[in-house]
């Protein structure tokens, strides 16, 4: 597939896309009914990068342009890498688990955890289908076209910056406070690079993007009883050590893909 050759048209039509589900959120104050999580529902822009991808790609090269894209969906298949699948579903529960110890070490009053069967078959098939919409945009679409004009690093972070500044309006309208939205937002900018990381280093594989982005929503809203004590600030300094550690290990301008252009 051809590269796009206007990404910031798509940023813009991933904007005006999200809007009418900012202003319904807007309308119908509150978390998503029978939920037990923050989620409002200007969450559901979540599918806006999917849909502008598609309707970009469909301008571009019509149906079969279409045909490839939503190809990478599956193509290469995550199963075939093991080692990196394993990697990435477990890669956000370990940085939480680092920062439930550090919380614990540090004396903060914590719950008990009480992780509920019913609320994990519920939350993986949401965040993943919830990932396709995000991924096939964000890195499915966005990132092959910024990759080509700078080095990955610099990709996953003018990236990182606009999903990030994306999710400002349905962070408010569940109500977070400022601060925590600041550092939400700087967690989003490691947390892409890792993202690169894994695209990359599986083989381009845009089902490992969304597997990881889907477990890191899941073990966000579980931590440790439905996100009650999730802290953005511990987590934004827990990615960026292992994002840096990336950067190091395998370079600013690939970031570890070698598949072949």
């Amino acid at each position: 597939m051809s590269e796009p050759k206007r990404p910031w048209r798509f940023c813009a039509l991933v904007l005006i896309l999200s809007a009418p589900f900012w202003l319904l959120g807007a309308v119908l104050s509150g978390p998503a009914p029978l939920l037990p999580i923050q989620l409002p529902i200007g969450a559901l822009m979540t599918f806006a990068p999917a849909a502008a991808a598609l309707l970009l790609v469909w301008r571009d090269r019509g149906r079969a342009g279409v045909r490839a894209l939503l190809g990478r969906l599956v193509e290469p298949p995550v199963w075939r890498r093991p080692l990196w699948l394993l990697a990435t579903v477990t890669l956000m529960p370990l940085a939480l688990l680092i920062e439930w110890l550090w919380l614990t070490a540090s004396g903060a009053p914590l719950p008990e955890p009480r992780i509920a069967a019913g609320a994990v078959l519920v939350f993986v098939p949401m965040f993943l289908v919830g990932a396709v919409g995000e991924e096939l945009g964000w890195q499915g679409y966005l990132y092959p076209a910024l990759a080509s004009r700078m080095s990955a690093l610099a990709a996953s972070l003018a990236i990182g910056a606009v999903w990030s500044v994306w999710h400002i309006v349905p962070l408010v309208q569940a109500g977070r406070e400022a601060e925590w939205i600041v550092w939400q937002c700087l967690m989003m900018l490691p947390l892409r690079v890792i993202t690169v990381w894994l695209y990359g280093v599986g083989g381009r594989s845009l089902g490992l993007a969304i597997v990881f982005h889907a477990a890191g929503n899941v073990t966000q809203f579980l931590f440790p009883n439905y996100g009650s004590h999730y802290d953005p600030k511990l987590t934004f300094i827990i990615l960026a050590v292992i994002a840096a550690g990336l950067v190091l290990a395998t370079g600013p301008r690939t970031l570890g893909d070698r598949t072949p252009s």
